[in-house]
């Protein structure tokens, strides 16, 4: 116990300020994380088996980018270290895995330093970015690829993998990486055309020439995860069925019942990547119970809107950003409000985005 001027002042003690039971319990955010790594590791594996060793640098490439921005930007704006808790890891996997076969260290970096700096960083780090850095990066790196071209000779495969002849002309050990399959069964299509790839290939992820991202190729290493997230109680398995049942729903309608054309859409694409790892993000996902029940639903509608659409690429990361957007105004809609008030209580604290450079780090200075 230390004194000031032989008085002991309240900050001298070791209070407990919760209420009752006190439960301690290891969920910390190192421990959170550490478990959706684990559970990253069966793409990963998947990515290596399709992809070749191209996936585990890229993935790399991706971690080591984003940890090291997150430590400088630190370093230079506050004292506090928050690299530990390894969640620059996981957005570095994320965006990693998320990824195009043949993509260019020059993109992988230039996606990696958006996600962390802008769209996590700077709004004030984890839980407190309004928008998934990881969906983020993989956006800019799809909406940018002029500047990918710009500084990196040759073209990109983001550029032409939406062809119907660079998916038909390519071969198995050069894959287009991309939701490829959803060329033939979006943008208004109502049925599977003949001579596409079998539902149980697309389920193990032999594809042939259809491919899919680094990650996402796979939908039984992705079940696989999402099951082990499950099981470790780290994602509430309502999120992800609410958002894949609704899309699975949505495209069985719209195709008038065939459940093939369903499936197809289920199995392809980043739909279940996004499921399981992306719209159960806690920092940018709802907050209150009736918005955690909203979010994945309308993120659904939205995924099975772009799908339908002429512009059909990239609805699950385009959903699940402007359902980041507006899901703090629903939650202000729904919020309970509390016995004995009329009015509800405000949930804006957790959505601040004005935070300065130049910040006072209070916990840095204990």
């Amino acid at each position: 116990m230390s004194t000031n001027k032989g008085k002991t002042t309240l900050a001298d003690y070791d209070l407990m300020m919760d209420e009752s039971p006190h439960v301690f319990e290891k969920w910390s955010s190192q421990w959170i994380m550490l478990q959706v790594i684990i559970a990253l590791i069966f793409p990963l594996i998947a990515g290596v088996y399709f992809f070749g060793t191209q996936t585990l640098w890229v993935t790399a490439l991706a971690v080591v980018t984003c940890v090291v921005s997150e430590y400088l930007y630190e370093k230079i704006v506050r004292k506090r270290m928050t690299i530990n808790d390894l969640s620059a890891a996981v957005t570095g996997m994320l965006l990693g895995l998320s990824m195009p076969n043949g993509v260019s260290w020059f993109s992988v970096v230039l996606a990696s330093l958006f996600a962390i700096i802008i769209v996590k960083m700077i709004p004030g780090g984890i839980g407190r970015n309004r928008f998934n850095p990881a969906v983020a990066g993989r956006i800019t790196y799809l909406m940018a690829p002029w500047i990918v071209n710009t500084f990196v000779s040759g073209a990109d495969l983001i550029t032409t993998a939406s062809s119907a002849e660079a998916i038909t002309t390519a071969t198995p050990t050069d894959l287009v990486a991309t939701a490829t399959p959803l060329f033939y069964i979006s943008s208004g299509a109502t049925e599977v055309p003949e001579g596409a790839q079998t539902l149980w290939n697309m389920f193990l992820g032999n594809q042939g020439g259809w491919g899919g991202s680094l990650g996402e190729t796979s939908s039984l290493a992705l079940l696989i995860a999402m099951a082990y997230l499950i099981f470790r109680k780290i994602i509430n398995p309502k999120i992800p069925a609410l958002y894949i049942g609704t899309v699975a729903l949505i495209m069985l309608v719209y195709s008038g019942f065939d459940f093939q054309y369903m499936m197809y859409h289920v199995l392809s694409g980043a739909l279940l990547l996004g499921g399981t790892f992306m719209v159960t993000d806690y920092a940018s996902g709802g907050l209150t119970p009736h918005g955690r029940t909203i979010y994945p639903i309308m993120a659904g509608i939205i995924t099975a809107a772009f799908r339908i659409s002429p512009f059909s690429p990239e609805g699950v990361g385009f959903s699940i950003l402007i359902m980041n957007a507006i899901i703090p105004f629903v939650d202000k809609m729904v919020m309970p409000r509390i016995y004995g008030h009329k009015k509800r209580p405000s949930v804006h604290p957790d959505y601040d985005l004005t935070e300065p450079l130049n910040k006072r780090d209070i916990l840095a200075e204990k």
